[in-house]
């Protein structure tokens, strides 16, 4: 564990939540998921069937295990998902013929098609969140927030690093 004499700041300055990174991280992805599932629900997408559906189109095939940890979320959560986003038509679950305990994930042409038309409703929202910053700002939080989690995740095994963040 850290040393409690290394803290960049004492305790009682995180307790407002201005400047805690956690809580402004948290109400930073809420407000983006929010920008972005307004847009895709027009094509019945939810912000949480999106997050699936990137992974997917990146490499479509995987298994559910290495959706979950591409994801960032544990399996019990990924198979509730999963059963939504096969009864939506998005996907479908193909068990391995030589290991009947991997199930593989597969999009349906309908969710290859979506690509196409949510990827820019993905990059508009990311617009929006950047307004007013330069492309080298942008370019700085990226790189940032990367390496606050690539911090986070070598405090334990257990947390994943996102498949698509490069550090």
């Amino acid at each position: 564990m850290s040393n409690p004499k290394a803290a960049r700041q004492p305790a009682e300055y995180y307790r407002l939540p201005e400047n805690s990174i956690g809580y402004l991280s948290r109400v930073m992805f809420r407000s983006f998921s929010r920008a972005l599932e307004r847009r895709t629900l027009e094509h019945g997408v939810s912000a949480g069937q999106w997050r699936f559906l990137r992974q997917l189109w990146r490499e479509d095939g995987i298994t559910q295990r290495e959706l979950s940890t591409r994801v960032g979320m544990r399996e019990p959560t990924t198979v509730v998902a999963l059963k939504g986003l096969e009864a939506a038509g998005l996907v479908r679950r193909e068990k391995s013929k030589i290991d009947r305990r991997k199930i593989y994930i597969h999009l349906t042409d309908h969710a290859k098609a979506l690509e196409e038309v949510l990827a820019p409703m993905n990059a508009e929202v990311h617009d929006l969140a950047t307004r007013g910053l330069s492309d080298e700002e942008v370019e700085t939080l990226q790189s940032l927030l990367r390496r606050a989690i690539a911090n986070l995740a070598e405090e334990s095994q257990d947390t994943p690093v996102l498949s698509d963040l490069r550090v």
